[in-house]
């Protein structure tokens, strides 16, 4: 998962990859690690927790409360241990018997860690595209930036580890994501606007509205859209719709901005 330069393809090359967009995939090589290879669960679980926090050490009451949240301490430490035999097993099918793993260690205090180095992520991906997208904007290269974030769209678009929705230990990264999923479509949405691509404007002013209803920003540059087309019915509709979502959903009020874009629209 280390960083990539600009120039460099964007194709995974490592022995190991995995995919946490979309349903949860491990392949080694060129071949996919089958479901029952895994054993348990929790041993696919726990790899997911190594994967998306690299570089970092955990004890062994950490993991079981990663894994087991309300379960019993004596048990988990046991279940752990089995978790852990699987884990290095799936990795590591030839792995003689008592040999350490090349990936899951302990240090001197007992504290596991996942050597990560021979691996690919789609995570870290993501990471690497959006410092492309920062790199891109400081050069005012609108092209690769759209490109980019049109990757990172396609990425989010698959749902953050599905399976694992109702799993409390990966709520703050499934925030995080949808936080920059959000970031993304506003990006794409005003570069689109400061380009005048107005097609692309008004799909993914759609497509933000799809996943915030109460996003001004979005139906304002609709409106704008649907003006700049001489179709003053349809901005009027479109404005009118949010600000009648706004009153009967939240009980509010419509921004300034807003007022005056009615005024606008009803002197138009």
């Amino acid at each position: 998962m280390g960083a990539r330069s600009e120039n460099q393809t964007l194709a995974p090359q490592e022995p190991f990859r995995a995919w946490l967009f979309g349903p949860f995939r491990v392949a080694r090589g060129s071949t996919d690690i089958a479901d029952q290879a895994w054993g348990r669960k929790s041993a696919r679980t726990l790899l997911k927790w190594f994967l998306l926090n690299p570089g970092q050490s955990f004890s062994a009451a950490e993991l079981c409360d990663v894994l087991w949240p309300n379960g019993n301490a004596k048990s988990a430490t046991k279940n752990l241990h089995v978790t852990l035999h699987y884990l290095r097993r799936v990795l590591d099918p030839d792995l003689p018997s008592r040999s350490p793993s090349r990936f899951v260690r302990t240090d001197d205090t007992g504290r596991y860690r996942f050597d990560e180095h021979l691996w690919w992520t789609d995570v870290g991906e993501v990471d690497w595209l959006w410092r492309s997208v920062q790199a891109s904007a400081e050069r005012d290269d609108h092209t690769t930036a759209i490109a980019t974030l049109l990757q990172l769209v396609d990425h989010y678009g698959r749902g953050f580890l599905p399976e694992e929705l109702y799993e409390d230990a990966f709520t703050d990264f499934r925030d995080l994501h949808d936080r920059k999923h959000s970031e993304a479509l506003h990006a794409l949405l005003k570069l689109y606007s400061d380009l005048g691509r107005r097609y692309d404007v008004l799909a993914f002013a759609q497509r933000i509205l799809d996943r915030d209803p109460y996003s001004e920003c979005a139906v304002t540059a609709l409106v704008e859209v649907h003006l700049a087309q001489g179709n003053l019915a349809a901005a009027k509709s479109e404005l009118d719709r949010f600000v009648r979502t706004l009153k009967e959903d939240l009980g509010t009020r419509p921004s300034p901005r807003v007022t005056a874009l009615r005024r606008r629209l009803s002197s138009s």
